[in-house]
């Protein structure tokens, strides 16, 4: 049978996992590349630089900072929509550091070289730190309903490698009994160790359908599911989905950055 345009889409993101992994020179996948040496942090940026939605814009550490000055924890990978302010002057060949108001953030990506239960816990603290967004009254068009605004960013742990799934899914599981305080919308949405293994949160509404036998599964929100098939294809995908729909919903929000003027303003 040939193969249909969706096949070479899967072999294309099969190709993106392999460099992911370090089992490919990131040359052969991200055109403009031509440093093979790269770090795994920085091919992960290069990969959501190249494959997220144009609106997209993918910094290198840094911190997400609020209209009440509340900030974040420090964060490895920022993305914000293209009408957010950029505060990267310190940051011109991407080793410095940045930051972003959590308003017009997108997503954000805590990068770990081993994920150990230590290395896990630091992640989800840091995810923990992140500001909330404030309320869309008045912001948008009354006719419209968006879900699950207070849950943005996009909130992703990544590792390039990590202690066994199944350890793992139980030490976030501990992590989050111990800390019951921190909100849902301020816990990861995946965690991908790249070749092993991609953790999400369930949603409002998600289901799972068990590949075996075809049946479609429930899930409880705010329960984490663990994923050993297709890993890093799942994560991957499902990164690049969530990443447009926060794009494209970004469009209908009325960001206004007026009130970090006033407050600077007031320093004077």
């Amino acid at each position: 049978m040939a193969k249909t345009f969706f096949d070479r889409l899967r072999d294309y993101y099969l190709s993106v996992a392999a460099v992911l992994r370090g089992e490919a020179d990131a040359a052969s996948v991200f055109a403009n590349t031509t440093d093979v040496g790269m770090s795994r942090e920085k091919v992960y940026a290069e990969f959501l630089k190249q494959h997220a939605p144009s609106k997209c814009n993918v910094f290198l550490g840094g911190f997400v900072f609020d209209e009440d000055g509340a900030e974040s924890k420090q964060l490895d990978i920022i993305i914000t929509t293209d009408t957010a302010p950029r505060f990267n002057l310190r940051n011109k060949d991407g080793t410095g550091k940045s930051f972003s108001p959590v308003e017009g953030t997108l997503g954000v990506v805590s990068v770990k070289s081993t994920l150990n239960r230590n290395e896990l816990f630091d992640a989800l603290g840091g995810i923990a730190s992140i500001p909330p967004t404030r309320s869309l009254e008045g912001r948008i068009n009354m006719q419209l309903r968006i879900k699950n605004y207070d849950d943005w960013p996009l909130k992703i742990v990544y590792a390039t490698n990590g202690i066994a799934p199944e350890t793992l899914l139980a030490h976030i599981n501990d992590y989050y009994a111990t800390n019951p305080a921190i909100p849902l919308n301020r816990r990861p949405h995946f965690i991908h160790i790249v070749g092993s293994c991609l953790i999400f949160r369930a949603l409002e509404g998600m289901s799972l359908r068990i590949r075996e036998s075809g049946d479609v599964e429930s899930l409880t929100v705010g329960s984490y599911r663990l994923i050993t098939t297709d890993a890093d294809l799942q994560a991957i995908v499902w990164t690049l989905n969530q990443l447009q729909i926060n794009a494209t919903t970004s469009t209908q929000i009325l960001f206004s950055y007026a009130s970090f003027i006033d407050k600077i303003n007031r320093l004077s």
